[in-house]
């Protein structure tokens, strides 16, 4: 906890100094990304608490998970734009740009983190199902409740908390990218590392949650499935 502690009061001081170079108030607005989802996440909490309703936290985490994966999806025809657009200019026009490979692994890494969390709540991750398929639905909630609470959520908040180091760690040395005449600045695209698994954690707790109430006999709604283009 002290760790914990040390890290995090490391990270307003840098917000407040502006050190390194003067991008404090950047790491500020990503940091407060965290504060605002986190009161969210509060207050649909408190909300459960004094509704006595489980869904009243439930229903708060999954809007926000979603929105996240919308934005996720909204990436990958930019990003396709993009690839097209090299293409041209590379083969048509013998002229490749100096960018568009920093920006098109950076749209698709944030793509890959801000979605994981929407994929484990639409249920696409893929799974050994072939024994799962043949019990009951109990039992399935029971075996991954186990997976969830023995397994997933321990490494998943100990990774979150890694990557939070890490992106602090790149802030400080106002770490770039080394990839290309370009060199951009990377420490802003591995927030979304360390983002993305924060809204993975969450989501997990949502169905650890949910698989308790199946094995209390409540009914849980199928997960909001996308529509899919007309």
């Amino acid at each position: 906890m002290d760790a914990v502690l040390s890290v995090w009061s490391e990270t307003h001081s840098l917000i407040l100094s502006g050190e390194p170079k003067g991008h404090g108030w950047f790491l500020g607005v990503l940091v407060g990304i965290f504060y605002i989802t986190a009161l969210y996440a509060l207050w649909g909490l408190a909300h459960a608490f004094i509704g006595r309703d489980v869904f009243n936290f439930v229903r708060p985490i999954e809007k926000m998970v979603k929105v996240f994966g919308i934005i996720a999806g909204c990436i990958i025809p930019f990003l396709a734009m993009l690839i097209v657009y090299e293409v041209i200019m590379r083969y048509a026009f013998r002229a490749p740009t100096f960018w568009a490979f920093e920006v098109s692994y950076m749209m698709m890494g944030t793509s890959l983190m801000l979605g994981i969390a929407y994929c484990t709540q639409l249920r696409r991750h893929i799974r050994v199902d072939f024994f799962f398929d043949s019990v009951s639905e109990k039992q399935k909630a029971l075996i991954d409740l186990t997976g969830y609470i023995f397994l997933l959520l321990p490494m998943i908040i100990w990774v979150s908390w890694g990557l939070f180091e890490y992106f602090i760690e790149a802030y400080k040395f106002n770490e770039q990218s080394g990839e290309s005449a370009w060199n951009p600045l990377i420490w802003p695209f591995k927030f979304t590392f360390t983002f993305g698994f924060y809204l993975f954690t969450l989501q997990v707790v949502v169905e650890a949650l949910k698989c308790i109430l199946v094995l209390m006999g409540r009914v849980v709604p199928e997960p909001d499935l996308p529509g899919g283009f007309e």
